[in-house]
């Protein structure tokens, strides 16, 4: 779901009236301005009350998705023990030191959506719980060595890991992204793995995912996970 500081400052502009001149030359009492009621400016920054993680999470949200950090809210905020350095979120090849970290699960809104970010407790790591799922094919008789990885902003990368090459930044298409999130819902941590005969030519492919639900895909599912990242692949492939 992968960070910088936005700081937004709303300027008021206040127009005041003037009264005309006096039509008759016989002076007339002074009357007091009226009292001004007009709202208070709608506060644009981030309250700076919030304690230094949850500031982290929201910077971190508006920057990946260009929200407005008027436009996101805390929903709620849960002390949490993290398993590794990775904050309790793993990703391939990522090097994670196995030590118990303190830190929070913070759940944000913004635009009727919730993000989960995971921080430490200072808020100087944080990162995002969002979908992703990664798919790499190597081998066969073509020599495949394929990648593609997918967030649930629906952002997809493609790339060739002989020579490593990444193809321009592509996005899932609509119905695409409607699957992505529905998987996203029922299926927590996903690994599948396909590895034909120990051959010469052996084709292995490796998809991983994670969700933001608990349950594991069945085997239908699986295939169909495989089916549809090869095709997103093979659509942003150039």
């Amino acid at each position: 779901m992968k960070k910088i500081m936005f700081g937004l400052v709303l300027i008021a502009v206040l127009a005041a009236a003037c009264g005309g001149p006096a039509l008759q030359p016989t002076p007339l009492p002074t009357q007091p301005p009226p009292t001004s009621t007009s709202p208070a400016p709608t506060e644009t920054h981030i309250p700076v009350d919030l304690p230094p993680a949850q500031l982290a999470a929201i910077n971190a949200l508006a920057e990946a998705f260009g929200i407005r950090v008027d436009e996101i809210k805390v929903v709620s905020v849960e002390a949490v023990q993290w398993p590794d350095s990775c904050l309790g979120i793993s990703y391939p090849n990522a090097r994670c030191a196995q030590a118990i970290t303190p830190g929070f699960r913070i759940i944000l809104e913004a635009n009727g959506e919730q993000y989960e970010y995971h921080t430490n407790e200072s808020g100087s790591a944080v990162a995002s719980a969002a979908a992703t799922l990664t798919w790499h094919r190597e081998g066969g008789f073509a020599g495949f060595c394929d990648d593609l990885v997918v967030v649930v902003s629906g952002q997809a990368q493609a790339g060739s890991c002989a020579p490593s090459t990444a193809y321009p930044l592509g996005t899932l298409t609509d119905d695409e992204l409607t699957q992505f999130k529905q998987w996203a819902k029922s299926f927590g941590s996903v690994v599948i793995e396909m590895r034909d005969p120990a051959v010469a030519d052996a084709m292995t492919i490796v998809l991983t995912f994670s969700g933001n639900g608990s349950g594991q895909p069945t085997e239908a599912d699986q295939q169909a996970m495989l089916n549809w990242a090869q095709s997103v692949y093979d659509r942003l492939k150039p």
